[in-house]
């Protein structure tokens, strides 16, 4: 549910995106042209159905969530929490089960369990320091998808300003990792930031400071942070897996959230800051869970997602999505202050998802095309006699 992918992806490069592209003449008028072969074509177009199957588990799996608020009913954002993040137990034994299937049951599942154990390393297996790293991630997970599912509320905000707001994690994600990870420094990734904060003013001053909308926005805003964090924690600690430590890692933050998450329930249903005062909606939790688990499996597993740009494109694919569903079947409209917000938070994705190949690229041609003299052709030589006939006159 939640816009990341687990496994770490490799860099998106200009010279990579035409590395399988065969550049043939024009037969019409003899200029080049890049034409992509089957095989580039192929992954191009699985690329664009797994950015479109995102957007759309992700819209639905919002507006799904969304309706569990029911007014003097059900408010219990944790109780859904806890229960589609239970789900996530289910991935390590599916991922054994069809490796056992493939295999034909040659499939060392006690030697493959230990290796997917050492997700923090590959270093010797400690068990506090697997302790320390795992709640922490569980702490992040839980914080991230509290705030997102709380924020989620019809008297907040709508569905697409929440998406718009939770793209800013991608600029989030880059400023702590160059100072974290010390990752190299892009301007252009600045103006990427500015344009985000300046986004999340257009939404927090749309309905002025002070009303249910700004508690929204700072809900959305504290979610994509702690899903900052919990990404550059993840990429300093665990970095590059494979299916099976992935498979592993979800199970645990699944397992982590069933056996931490049920006390701080009962904390809230005790306190009525949550309540459950008639039946669970079970239809749409079952719902919720189903679309969450097929996001997870589209962002990690799938063998086209090698990089970062699928996923964000995902989410820009989903906020225009998200505008049209709030449209007609919420007959919601928009003003103008948080169309602006909106297109600024997509800006500032966009800006932050170019390559930075591609980014060095169109920065050398604009330099050589700055510093390139223009051809003026010299003035012509004039003799003594035509020097003296302009001076006279």
């Amino acid at each position: 549910m939640f816009p990341w992918s687990m496994i770490e992806r490799t860099d998106i490069t200009c010279e990579s995106s035409f590395a399988n592209t065969d550049v043939t003449p024009d037969p019409k008028n003899g200029v080049c042209c890049l034409c992509r072969n089957g095989k580039s074509q192929q992954k191009f177009a699985m690329a664009c159905a797994i950015v479109l199957c995102m957007a759309i588990t992700w819209v639905a799996s919002a507006q799904l969530c969304r309706e569990t608020f029911i007014p003097g009913q059900f408010l219990s954002p944790l109780l859904c929490l806890y229960f589609w993040s239970s789900w996530l137990i289910f991935f390590y034994p599916v991922y054994v089960g069809i490796e056992l299937l493939v295999s034909k049951g040659d499939f060392p599942v006690g030697q493959t369990f230990r290796e997917n154990l050492h997700i923090y390393g590959s270093y010797d297996f400690h068990v506090g320091r697997f302790v320390y790293k795992t709640i922490t991630l569980c702490f992040l997970w839980g914080l991230t998808g509290y705030t997102y599912v709380r924020s989620l509320d019809p008297g907040f905000l709508e569905t697409t300003d929440i998406s718009a707001l939770l793209t800013t994690n991608h600029t989030f994600v880059y400023m702590l990792s160059w100072i974290v990870l010390f990752e190299k420094f892009v301007p252009l990734r600045i103006f990427a930031l500015i344009l985000s904060i300046s986004g999340v003013v257009l939404f927090a001053y749309a309905d002025g400071f002070g009303s249910h909308s700004t508690w929204g926005v700072v809900l959305a805003i504290c979610s994509s942070s702690t899903l900052a964090v919990f990404k550059v924690l993840y990429k300093k600690w665990i970095g590059r897996v494979s299916f099976g430590q992935i498979s592993m890692f979800l199970s645990i933050m699944g397992l982590g959230n069933l056996l931490t998450l049920w006390p701080v329930i009962i904390i809230l249903q005790y306190t009525e800051l949550e309540y459950v005062k008639s039946s669970v909606p079970w239809d749409v939790l079952f719902g919720v869970a189903a679309l969450m688990i097929v996001f997870q499996f589209l962002s990690n597993y799938t063998e086209c997602l090698t990089n970062d740009l699928v996923t964000g494109l995902g989410m820009v694919v989903a906020i225009p999505m998200c505008g049209v569903s709030d449209y007609i079947w919420r007959s919601r409209t928009f003003n103008g202050m948080k169309f602006s917000g909106v297109v600024l938070s997509t800006l500032g994705l966009l800006l932050v998802l170019v390559p930075d190949s591609c980014i060095g690229e169109v920065c050398t041609s604009c330099m050589k095309h700055i510093h390139t003299k223009p051809n003026i052709p010299p003035p012509e030589r004039r003799g003594r006699r035509a020097r003296r006939e302009i001076i006279r006159a």
